[in-house]
């Protein structure tokens, strides 16, 4: 992709959102309304009046302050121990949530291709809270000695570091940089999946969510590089100062497991490992279709029938008339 195809997929004003009114961001990111509304059997068009893991599953264990703030009538998280937190510490109602990354493969059935070839790194993500002890260049240099059948190597970057103008950095290093652009449009998780179903395998300097989906695909993955320390600025969600590495076992066990050693061999993964990560994505324990069904439904209707419903339409009036 060159600049101005990279540029223009992170625009927040050009991506495809639906014609649906949203209610809470987390539910609406990285394709999860979209699907979250297939699995449930719901209207497109109708607003999900529910609160979401953000991403993929949390590798912290508590509950990030944002979460515990909303209004939303449900919760939905892909973890069960967060779902028995959050019902412990607000008394509201929470429900384990099928990924519906995974669901969106698996009704698609997308595989790795046959013709899969090279690596896509995902370098961890920047966040506009956080400053990053993190250098491109010598991460550049670190993904150039990998052996040849490695090769080639893309760079997929989030849309924070697309906007942070971090692509210009790889591209002076030879490398292509691709990304499935900004996670509000309805299309990210579709792009995602086509750029590492074409990749022989999927590397990061870290364990994320793309290290879950692409094992649970089946492509091979490996830790390669330095981790990215994070500098908290202003995000309450976290403490201010250097982020601690995540705090489940689970990251622990997958980071030990999958890093490329100094012969530039990793290992494939074992049939426990799979077992653990289908449970942290709520495969296993997700609440079934039907029953998404009338959660949704439920959440929609508590939510119309309460002052949230009014606050939000003194915010839009707000809005409508330009006052803040």
């Amino acid at each position: 992709m060159n600049e101005k195809e990279l540029i223009e997929m992170c625009n927040r004003k050009k991506a495809y959102k639906g014609k649906s009114i949203k209610l809470y961001w987390t539910s609406e990111l990285y394709s999860f309304g979209k699907y979250i509304r297939k699995y449930g059997y719901y209207p497109m068009i109708l607003p999900l009046a529910v609160y979401s893991d953000h991403s993929g599953p949390s590798f912290y264990r508590s509950l990030q302050q944002h979460e515990l703030e909303t209004d939303a009538p449900v919760f939905l998280s892909h973890s069960k121990f967060k779902v028995e937190e959050y019902k412990r510490l607000t008394g509201n109602k929470s429900y384990i949530m099928y990924s519906p990354a995974v669901f969106y493969r698996k009704k698609n059935n997308i595989k790795q291709s046959q013709n899969a070839n090279g690596t896509v790194a995902f370098p961890v993500h920047s966040l506009p809270t956080m400053d990053d002890k993190f250098c491109i260049d010598e991460y550049c240099i670190q993904l150039k000695k990998l052996p040849e059948k490695y090769h080639p190597i893309k760079i997929c970057l989030h849309m924070h570091d697309i906007n942070r103008k971090n692509y210009a950095i790889y591209q002076k290093n030879g490398f292509e940089v691709i990304t499935a652009g900004n996670t509000s449009d309805y299309r990210f998780i579709q792009r995602f999946y086509k750029i590492i179903s074409n990749a022989k395998y999927v590397t990061s300097n870290d364990i994320g969510t793309v290290t879950l989906y692409a094992l649970e695909m089946g492509v091979p993955f490996f830790v390669y590089g330095k981790r990215t320390i994070s500098i908290n600025k202003y995000d309450k969600n976290f403490p201010i100062g250097e982020i601690t590495t995540p705090d489940h076992p689970l990251y622990s066990r997958l980071y030990n497991f999958f890093i490329m050693d100094d012969k530039f061999k990793f290992n494939r993964i074992t049939d426990s490992l799979y077992k653990e990560i289908e449970e942290f994505l709520g495969i296993n324990d997700g609440i079934r279709r039907m029953r998404m069904s009338l959660v949704l439904w439920y959440s929609l209707f508590s939510w119309l029938f309460s002052f949230r419903s009014i606050n939000y339409l003194k915010k839009f009036n707000s809005l409508l008339s330009g006052k803040k």
